[in-house]
């Protein structure tokens, strides 16, 4: 067998080690003392959903969870009393009812980001120069595979180096 095949495979597989590492483990932990209370994962999923496609109808939400029409009602219910969504009725088709998020779960969603930005500060200002050199190189990597696969960015290898 081809040796450089096993090295890279090797590579791959430490990788994958240290990023696995950083798992749903250390995310429930931090959402666990979340401000204003404890936050579910299932919330936490609803509002990075809405966050990201905005106002769903309740059966799409319900579709975007998996979970059914009822449990959705149940999931959206705890989280209007606690003023992370609320309903809205469509302009169009009174019977549809979207699901938003609030100011409060968009101030939020806000908040987890600054928190992870600042935890990763935190970890980064821990690394030498060479260390935060070689890390970058690794990320911008990363970004380009990504969009090469995914088709997200235009943005050459020879850019994303400078």
């Amino acid at each position: 067998m081809d040796t450089t095949v096993t090295d890279r495979s090797a590579l791959i597989a430490q990788l994958l080690d240290e990023f696995s590492g950083m798992g749903p483990k250390d995310a429930l932990r931090h959402i666990r003392d979340w401000p204003g209370g404890k936050l579910s994962l299932v919330h936490l999923n609803v509002m990075m959903a809405l966050d990201a496609d905005g106002a769903l109808p309740m059966g799409a939400l319900a579709e975007a969870m998996d979970v059914s029409q009822a449990s959705v009602t149940g999931i959206v219910d705890r989280m209007e009393q606690r003023d992370l969504v609320e309903r809205q009725r469509d302009d169009d088709d009174r019977r549809v009812v979207r699901v938003a998020l609030t100011d409060e779960g968009r101030r939020l969603i806000g908040l987890l980001a600054a928190q992870r930005r600042e935890h990763m500060a935190q970890l980064l200002d821990d690394l030498t120069e060479d260390e935060l050199t070689a890390f970058l190189t690794g990320v911008r990597a990363m970004r380009l595979a990504r969009d090469r696969r995914y088709g997200t960015s235009s943005t050459t290898i020879q850019e994303a180096s400078a």
